[in-house]
């Protein structure tokens, strides 16, 4: 397995959370993404993953493509070799790689080149099998290039810090503290994240939420690396949901499992697994089972 990092481009710091190069075996054929509070743009150096809709049906996704801000799971098919090199945006960073709006991003996985001016040339850049190193610095000059003349939106920034400090604060106090009304803070957020205020705290708030259990659970493993059972009651309140149902609900929208059913999973494939589950089959509702 290779993994590496590399330092966000200084003057990014804002838009950028992390850049990195993976190349490793898959774990199992299928993987469960759950919901995540950033923007994801990736080029695919390996062989084409495949993404899976409620009925089990593969759309086959493109060299380069651009994961907004999704509010539920996905299911991908992942090739044998996992090789690619990959940005994580801030929710407030969707405009360094393109100026469609968010709404027309969140809640999809879309041909890059449809949407981020340049990933073509990107993508031809990185064929033929590059370095880690080559990878991540072709990656880091397309973004540097991109952001010329970017700014972030201070109103949607404020919103964001404020919301992730407190998930249930109401839109009229954060449109007061910007000075706007209830009506544009709305559409200002939507407009950069693709999601509404109370949409992206909900997904913040679960993913925290799962850090901190998996954080929990594993300094209370037996063993190097295991994963103990969470205090789900205690997390909850420390969390900001009310209790042990709210988080019920919060795992069967987010993730279609229990906590039970969800722990259950990432003590067999460890931390590494709490937000990319791996699977041995497509999870299929029960409709398209009928």
């Amino acid at each position: 397995m290779i993994y590496e990092e590399r330092a966000v481009p200084a003057g990014l710091e804002r838009a950028v959370s992390r850049l990195w190069f993976l190349e490793a075996p898959r774990e199992r054929r299928f993987e469960k993404i759950l919901p995540l509070p950033f923007v994801h743009f990736i080029v695919n150096l390996s062989d084409p993953y495949a993404l899976y809709d409620r009925d089990g049906h593969a759309t086959v996704v493109s060299a380069a493509f651009l994961s907004g801000i999704q509010t539920e799971y996905l299911v991908i098919e992942s090739p044998q070799l996992i090789r690619h090199v990959g940005v994580e945006l801030r929710p407030e960073g969707l405009s360094v790689l393109t100026r469609v709006p968010g709404a027309e991003v969140a809640r999809r996985v879309q041909d890059a080149t449809a949407v981020v001016p340049g990933s073509e040339r990107l993508v031809a850049e990185l064929h033929g099998d590059p370095s880690a190193d080559a990878a991540l610095t072709a990656l880091s000059d397309f973004l540097v290039e991109r952001a010329v003349g970017w700014r972030p939106d201070d109103v949607v920034q404020h919103a964001l810090e404020s919301l992730h400090e407190e998930p249930e604060r109401l839109i009229g106090d954060l449109a007061r503290a910007a000075g706007v009304s209830h009506r544009t803070l709305i559409s200002r957020f939507r407009g950069v994240t693709g999601l509404t205020p109370k949409e992206y705290a909900q997904v913040d708030r679960f993913h925290r939420f799962l850090g901190a259990a998996i954080a929990s659970a594993a300094v209370d493993g037996t063993a190097s690396g295991s994963v103990g059972a969470p205090d789900w009651t205690a997390l909850a309140g420390a969390s900001g949901y009310y209790d042990q149902p709210h988080v019920i609900r919060a795992f069967r929208r987010f993730c279609g499992w229990t906590p039970t059913e969800y722990h259950r999973r990432i003590a067999e494939f460890g931390p590494d697994a709490a937000y990319f589950v791996p699977l041995d089959e497509i999870p299929v509702s029960p409709q398209a089972r009928s």
